[in-house]
């Protein structure tokens, strides 16, 4: 029962993000450049996902990324910011993984995050907030500078609410 539950939830993910339960406007997915992190983002995908049966409902984010760095990695927390059709801002949370993550190595994530009006996401926005190295030191973004692209999407983006706290 457990793998038939997992293989709806990558079927249902599949088919949301594929944009098949969708109407006539497609959600877009945008990663961040940033050469300085150390993490590359390869690709990203974003869907509204509905809760069905073993599935939870929400904003479905699959991340594919590469540590491009001579340095083992112990933790990596992505961003991921979420906007309605109407360009403005529905949610943020983050996608972190505490797996080792070899020089040049590669790995995948996948998080739902829940908003209020999740129903309504058409663009979703990854880029990279926190590396850990295994030597204790640890790589931080500057919000900022994220907040000036995510003015591209909603004009008078407040960086604070890339720090609110939305993790339940």
């Amino acid at each position: 029962m457990k793998s038939a539950c997992r293989m709806g939830i990558i079927f249902l993910s599949a088919l949301s993000i594929s944009g098949q339960t969708r109407g006539a406007i497609n959600p877009v997915s945008t990663i961040i450049e940033q050469p300085d992190a150390l993490i590359k983002i390869t690709k990203y995908d974003a869907a509204y996902q509905e809760g069905v049966r073993c599935s939870r409902e929400g904003i479905a984010h699959t991340v594919s990324y590469m540590n491009t760095s001579r340095r083992k990695i112990v933790a990596v927390q992505l961003g991921l910011v979420s906007f309605d059709v109407w360009n403005e801002f529905l949610d943020r949370t983050n996608g972190v993984s505490m797996a080792d993550l070899e020089p040049y190595g590669e790995d995948t994530g996948f998080w739902v995050a829940t908003a209020s009006a999740d129903f309504q996401f058409l663009t979703g926005v990854v880029y990279v907030a926190k590396v850990r190295f295994k030597e204790g030191e640890i790589w931080s973004v500057d919000l900022e500078e994220i907040a000036k692209e995510l003015r591209e999407i909603e004009k008078g983006f407040d960086v604070s609410k890339l720090l609110e706290t939305t993790e339940k």
